[in-house]
């Protein structure tokens, strides 16, 4: 263990990770090497330690695969997988990303790091949730018993948030109205090893919300420390987000209605001036204050070319960034106003200043990511944003029929990233294209295109700049093999000496 600056009183806590196959009913989700004794002292500030760890774990090198550097990794690799983010360049590893074939490889490295990162969040998280039982709660103080239901509550966030991304991409859509009885993933609710059949995604999705709920209880009026935890706002926003994947937009507009409420009460704001727009987000905490949830990552805590930067800036000195360029998607660029702020996160004609004469230009060249530098690849990455929460508002309005009321919080929106704009004329289908194509913008790049392809049924299509022979396909059928990742083989058929198809 090591001490930390960018999260308070911190201390990594890592596990390395070594799970154990198991037959194909049953999937083993337990790391051989659990959360240290030590550190899950019998105090809620030896916890609190511990759940530090887990924050700083989501940005670290444990994949072992640079482009995966936790969840700011994860988040970008699966929008390569979508249709918002053209790449120019030579065929690379990664573009293995783009044509699926890393995910539809059950010997694949790649499919594995995800599988088995998620589940060691979900098991550290277990050993806090199990320490904090063996606290007396009835010898606490006022201060400790509201860090303990911090703690918990942010536990309970992890777990739930971690089963949710991998039920996505695991698992078949979850079905409004439909029985859901399709295989899920395991739900871990002990650190106790194991093996765990498969929930069906309804149970799956019912213990994600219970989890959830109960977060948002334990957390509601917390003085959480920073933007780097998880707070009541936050725990709000992921239950919308996760209504909002079932298809209950009643709840999904509820749930984010309220988180809006909490945070603008705290002082969050949407960003609505060109300097906050041209931030680059590295310094997004400072800069704006939108962000509410993220990862504060100082200069002296670089975790090198595994980093969010390293991959989706446009000017940190990488192979990754001088030859495989990020671009926005021409057509939905396009199709935003001229008088959209949000035109600053792409150059459309490919001739806008790059930092050294061997790095490549293309049209609609991302400008949305900044690194510090062009020698530094750290920066802040925003898990959640106030944007989104207004983005989810909308959407479920306008599906749920209340279009009034999604057009006065999409309005109320849309004005902080175009001056210009004025309430839609448009109704029904439209109108929320609209909010779509807005929501693709706002969010290009962190990792939410894929899920809401999936999510939505929808046909992938990407630009007429796609070029096929790089990125496998410039199209893919909503009904397509692929869209559920493969299971690990390395789950289903655990052999200490199997290799893997890099």
């Amino acid at each position: 263990m090591k001490a930390i600056k960018n999260i308070t009183k911190g201390l990594i806590v890592l596990s390395a990770v070594a799970l154990v196959g198991c037959s194909d009913d049953y999937l083993e989700t337990v790391p051989t090497d659990q959360v240290s004794d030590v550190v899950m002292a019998e105090t809620v500030n030896g916890i609190y330690l511990a759940l530090n760890g887990i924050h700083r774990e989501m940005v670290s090198q444990e994949s072992g695969y640079q482009c995966f550097g936790g969840l700011p990794g994860f988040m970008f690799t699966r929008d390569w997988a979508a249709d918002d983010i053209t790449c120019h360049a030579t065929s690379n590893w990664w573009s293995r990303l783009s044509t699926w074939q890393y995910h539809m490889d059950k010997s694949s490295g790649y499919n594995y790091s995800y599988w088995r990162v998620y589940y060691q969040w979900i098991l550290n998280a277990n050993k806090i949730l199990e320490a904090l039982e063996k606290i007396d709660r009835d010898a606490l103080s006022g201060s400790d018993q509201d860090l303990y239901d911090q703690v918990k509550g942010e536990a309970l966030c992890i777990r739930g948030f971690a089963h949710y991304d991998m039920v996505q991409q695991y698992a078949k859509s979850y079905v409004p109205g439909g029985n859901n009885t399709q295989d899920g993933v395991p739900y871990r609710l002990t650190s106790e090893v194991g093996e765990l059949a498969r929930s069906t995604v309804a149970e799956t999705y019912r213990l994600i919300i219970a989890d959830l709920d109960n977060a948002i209880t334990l957390l509601e009026g917390k003085d959480v420390y920073d933007v780097n935890h998880y707070s009541e706002k936050v725990a709000l926003g992921l239950r919308a987000r996760v209504a909002l994947t079932m298809g209950d937009y009643a709840n999904a507009a509820s749930y984010a209605t309220r988180a809006i409420e909490v945070a603008e009460s705290e002082g969050f704001k949407l960003m609505s001036t060109v300097d906050e727009f041209t931030c680059g987000f590295a310094d997004i905490t400072s800069d704006t204050k939108e962000a509410l949830y993220a990862a504060l990552t100082p200069d002296d805590q670089t975790v090198y070319f595994y980093s969010f930067y390293a991959y989706m800036s446009w000017n940190f000195n990488a192979s990754a960034v001088r030859s495989y360029v990020n671009c926005m998607n021409k057509e939905l660029y396009d199709g935003m106003s001229e008088t959209d702020y949000r035109r600053l996160w792409a150059d459309p004609t490919g001739t806008a200043e790059v930092p050294a004469s061997n790095y490549k230009k293309a049209p609609y060249q991302n400008r949305k990511f900044t690194a510090r530098s062009s020698s530094n690849a750290v920066g802040n990455v925003a898990f959640m944003r106030l944007a989104e929460l207004y983005l989810i508002a909308s959407e479920a309005y306008a599906r749920a029929g209340q279009e009034s009321a999604a057009k006065e919080i999409f309005t109320k929106f849309q004005q902080t990233r175009d001056p210009e704009y004025t309430t839609s004329n448009s109704t029904g289908e439209a109108f929320i294209t609209e909010i779509m194509n807005s929501r693709r913008v706002e969010l290009w790049g962190e990792g939410q295109r894929y899920f809401d392809l999936k999510r939505l049924h929808q046909d992938l299509q990407r630009d007429s700049l796609s070029d096929a022979a790089l990125c496998g396909f410039t199209f893919k059928d909503a009904d397509a093999d692929g869209w559920v990742f493969e299971i690990p083989q390395h789950e289903v058929d655990y052999n200490p000496l199997c290799t893997y198809n890099y």
